[in-house]
């Protein structure tokens, strides 16, 4: 008789507007094991997170329509939220520090690699971790 594994996917709520960017990361991601939902901007990220859907990691870019991910942070200060990682073309030292006094566990700036990501994914699924890396990523 073969064991079955009952541990249910990882789900990751995925918020990026640049559409094709949006798509290779829900590739990536899928292929990694993961089971994405994808949002295209920041008023479509927060219904998600107001809704009680068990998600386990959100990835948001920082700079999307409607809401930014910095203002929906600002927005669910005080809730239970899953771990966050921001990504944001604007890699500013300050906006690192904003987005992770917010609650974001972990800011990367674009581009970035995608086995980067996948790793970092992975590190920041792990509970108790409070590691800091460089090269453009803070956790």
């Amino acid at each position: 008789m073969e064991a079955i594994c009952l541990d249910k996917q990882p789900h990751i709520l995925l918020a990026e507007d640049d559409s094709e960017l949006r798509e290779l990361l829900n590739f990536t991601l899928t292929r990694a094991g993961y089971l994405v939902t994808c949002c295209d901007n920041g008023l479509a990220l927060l219904e998600h997170l107001l809704q009680p859907q068990g998600f386990d990691l959100v990835i948001s870019d920082l700079r999307m329509p409607a809401l930014s991910g910095i203002e929906v942070l600002e927005r669910l200060q005080g809730k239970q939220l899953p771990p966050v990682i921001c990504m944001t073309a604007f890699g500013a030292p300050l906006l690192h520090a904003h987005a992770k006094s917010l609650g974001a566990t972990a800011t990367i700036d674009k581009p970035f690699d995608l086995d980067e990501l996948i790793e970092l994914v992975q590190t920041t699924r792990l509970p108790n971790n409070d590691q800091t890396t460089s090269s453009g990523v803070d956790s």
